[in-house]
């Protein structure tokens, strides 16, 4: 049976990552999938005989699709497992993290909480501004997509979780970024400039000015 493997990530790197896996399966089928409407039709199209790889993408799969998934579904979240959910990158920031990181977990309908198969740690860059770090944190993403990636081209067994690497911390989301965003007004000096450097271009522009 010709193995599957769905992509949900963006256009840009749909071609690399197919060329990845393709290098070590040649007999692969690859789905790519931009957004839920696509993702839909390729798990019918291949009747949930497939692996889902979710690559930094914000898009949230319903239960319903995860329950019709014959394969076990993993995500490549760009952060560490002390920072689930949205903008991870701005809180690590704004709360003065030492380290920041990428996670793979196995996808549950809940977000960001199964169990977790790859982790990357780094050193938090001094004065860390949310752009650079969020880039930096991509490219380290992209090297745990090969590691993920790997195996599922050549493997239907779930991965084996990491030992000792656990969810923790609150689960952020954008309206918790947007406040935070808002609350320029209540900062100054040093926490002011953290919070811009945290925020970025997201800071609301009459604030920052």
């Amino acid at each position: 049976m010709t193995r599957s493997i769905i992509l949900l990530t963006g256009a840009r790197e749909v071609p690399f990552f197919e060329e990845f896996l393709l290098e070590r399966n040649r007999e692969l089928q690859i789905l790519a999938a931009y957004n839920a409407e696509d993702l839909a039709n390729a798990v019918e199209q291949t009747g949930g005989n497939a692996r889902l790889i979710s690559f930094v993408t914000d898009i949230i799969v319903p239960r319903t699709l995860l329950s019709k998934l014959k394969l076990t579904p993993y995500n490549i979240h760009p952060a560490p497992p002390e920072f689930p959910g949205s903008h991870a990158d701005s809180f690590a920031i704004w709360e003065g993290a030492d380290t920041y990181g990428v996670t793979a977990h196995e996808m549950m309908p809940s977000v960001d909480s199964g169990p977790i198969v790859a982790v990357c740690r780094f050193p938090m860059p001094e004065r860390p501004e949310r752009v650079a770090l969020s880039d930096f944190a991509y490219s380290k993403a992209v090297e745990v997509f090969a590691v993920v990636a790997a195996h599922c081209a050549e493997c239907d067994d779930p991965m084996p979780p990491v030992p000792h690497e656990y969810w923790s911390g609150q689960k952020r989301t954008r309206a918790q970024f947007k406040a935070l965003c808002d609350s320029l007004p209540n900062w100054s000096g040093e926490d002011a400039q953290r919070l811009k450097r945290a925020c970025g271009p997201d800071l609301n522009s009459v604030q920052a000015g």
